[in-house]
């Protein structure tokens, strides 16, 4: 009976690692920083505003989600 040995092996550094932990911080930073911007805007806007892009004040933190998503 044979057997094999699977050796997984990491060829990642700790620099790539921390570098790719930097780059979704970043990431989280600029989607966050969209998300309060849209939110924000859309909030301040009355009912009548709103209405005339056709959307209620309901659906202002589901439309700065998309908007996060998006960046």
């Amino acid at each position: 009976m044979a057997y094999a040995t699977q050796i997984l092996t990491s060829h990642d550094t700790f620099a790539a690692r921390v570098e790719r932990a930097i780059d979704g911080l970043r990431h989280w930073r600029a989607q966050r920083a969209e998300f309060t911007k849209i939110y924000n805007e859309l909030a301040s806007m009355t009912d009548r505003d709103l209405a005339d892009i056709g959307i209620s004040h309901g659906q202002i933190r589901e439309i700065a989600e998309q908007a996060a998503a998006a960046v």
